[in-house]
């Protein structure tokens, strides 16, 4: 029986390393660039990208290394579908002057679709490198500048007129012997000349704008990206409610989204959250019914209407968060009841207060309160969390942070954390308005199972294309790694997930956990950190002003 347990475990590690399932998924609205917190060799390194948001266009990378003998910090762009052998030559990055071990450059992304950032790193310990997956997605068109107009106007009627004045001057005067004076003749054809001149410039102008406005809607119908939308309901069904989420079949083709993989061990994570208060929050990992169609079984939240944010992973590293809301009726369940429900063991939910207020409004024994930086904020279990942040102190926009977290045991020692879903933490940062949302976890703001995909790929001589012929089977593979995942015991599921982890260890940690994140605008945030203790999936919320 042991002997076929090892079996099982390694058939399934297989699988999951080759459909690119490791620990970690991360997607955004709002947030576009990426930061990395991690190692890169024997550098400590914390690098943070700005992605262009018109494709081709410009990257912009800043890279902080640990120590005073780095050598040189080098950038380059790699593709998904070419490789690194088909990547460009390196750009090094420059010194900032002021700041000791930082280090920026630019490079420019040519290509559409799924790509990373090498950054390669030389000094006297040794040579240092990492791959950081980002979206290389046109996001934006570009608008000519009014003045920049009338300035490019005003140079077409000259050119206009000087080409006007040469045709019309060649047909005429250029005619004449010297010193022999035009006549109606010669004016009469300087007219027409001039008129042909003109007509040709007004067909050169015609074409040519008509070529423009062809590349214009070419780049807005297969270059500008366009968001997956979806329809979202809840429906009762044998006294529970569930929720339906079905991506609609006219914002993607329908077979891609057959070529979704997992990251954690599941093949979609779903936030709700109820919008405007933001005092009610669940994070769902709903099973799919079909190629589109997703359901969970809901908790018990309060009714309302709740923003929907789903995140899903392709094939490729290229990673979406789909966005809805939905209206969610009033059911009363016991947390007894809810235990018992159908949904994933890893569902979990939490009330508290409304942003920006002391009190909650909602009269329920499991009301969590929602924390300030510095202040010590009980958890569901009797443990406590602070949020390592000076306390009334307003965070700055644009900004690298490394948002640190401590957990306390109830006899005030360091509480002993379990990997949640293979990683030591998650976290989901929402602004007020819903303008801006991302889910975060420990290394960085970039998908680890995007990481692990581009390093496969990379670590390939060849440019394999995946089994995308049959949707139908890639989907069932997929599903059965699923399902033999939520067969497998807790501790060994978990120790599976962590084998493919970069930059953690395995194993209880002490009690800490932290993020690094740049807010991207100001505004009012509210963060939700989850961890796990003692089997216990705990949810922490906090306030954040920026400015």
């Amino acid at each position: 029986m042991k002997k076929m347990t090892r079996i099982y475990i390694k058939i399934v590690a297989f699988l999951l390393i080759n459909v690119g399932l490791i620990s970690r998924v991360d997607a955004h609205i709002g947030s576009a660039g990426v930061v990395q917190e991690g190692k890169a060799g024997n550098y400590q390194i914390q690098v943070y990208i700005e992605p262009p948001d018109v494709i081709p266009g410009v990257a912009k990378v800043s890279v902080s290394v640990d120590g005073m003998d780095i050598e040189s910090v080098k950038l380059s762009p790699i593709y998904y579908w070419a490789g690194d052998e088909g990547s460009p030559k390196e750009d090094e990055a420059l010194p900032v002057a002021g700041e000791s071990g930082k280090f920026e450059g630019k490079i420019w992304l040519m290509e559409t679709g799924a790509a990373s950032v090498k950054i390669v790193i030389e000094g006297k310990r040794g040579k240092g490198e990492t791959l950081i997956p980002i979206a290389a997605i046109a996001t934006a068109k570009r608008d000519l500048p009014k003045s920049l107009g009338w300035v490019l106007a005003g140079l077409a009627v000259l050119l206009v007129g000087i080409m006007t004045t040469i045709v019309g001057a060649s047909t005429s005067d250029s005619l004449l012997k010297p010193g022999v004076e035009g006549d109606k003749k010669t004016n009469r054809r300087r007219v027409v000349g001039s008129t042909v001149g003109l007509s040709f410039c007004g067909l050169l102008l015609f074409v040519g704008n008509d070529w423009w406005g062809s590349i214009s809607k070419d780049y807005r119908a297969n270059y500008l990206f366009r968001p997956y939308t979806a329809t979202s309901t809840a429906k009762m069904q044998n006294g529970q409610r569930i929720l339906n989420f079905k991506i609609d079949a006219n914002s993607i083709e329908r077979r891609w989204t057959s070529y979704v993989i997992p990251d954690h061990g599941k093949l979609m994570h779903l936030f709700l959250i109820r919008q405007g208060t933001l005092d009610a929050f669940a994070h769902l990992h709903p099973v799919r019914k079909d190629t589109i169609t997703f359901e969970a079984p809901l908790p018990n939240l309060p009714a309302g209407k709740y923003l929907v944010y789903a995140d899903i992973l392709r094939f490729h590293g290229l990673q979406y968060t789909i966005a809805d809301t939905v209206e969610i009726p009033a059911l009363k369940i016991s947390a007894e009841n809810f235990e018992k429900q159908t949904g994933d063991s890893d569902d979990t939910y939490v009330v508290t207060n409304p942003i920006n207020t002391k009190t909650s409004t909602i009269q329920d024994a499991g009301i969590s309160i929602c924390g300030t930086p510095g202040v010590k904020t009980p958890l569901q279990d009797g443990s406590s969390i602070v949020w390592e942040e000076k306390p009334d102190q307003a965070l700055k926009a644009g900004q690298v942070y490394n948002l640190k977290f401590s957990v306390i045991s109830p006899d005030g020692k360091p509480a002993e954390l379990q990997t949640y879903l293979g990683m030591m933490g998650h976290a989901a940062i929402l602004k007020e308005d819903g303008s801006v949302y991302i889910h975060l976890h420990p290394n960085g703001t970039f998908s680890a199972t995007s990481q692990q995909v581009m390093e496969k790929r990379v670590g390939e001589k060849t440019n394999p294309s995946p089994h995308l012929s049959n949707a139908k089977k890639f989907r069932d593979s997929i599903d059965n790694i699923l399902l033999q995942l939520q067969a497998m015991p807790e501790a060994e599921r978990d120790k599976l997930l962590m084998r493919g982890m970069i930059h953690q260890t395995t194993g209880h940690h002490s009690g800490s956990v932290s993020f690094p994140y740049v807010f991207p605008s100001a505004g009012n945030y509210r963060i939700w950190l989850q961890i796990k203790r003692d089997g216990k999936i705990l949810t922490g919320a906090f306030d954040a002003k920026v400015i």
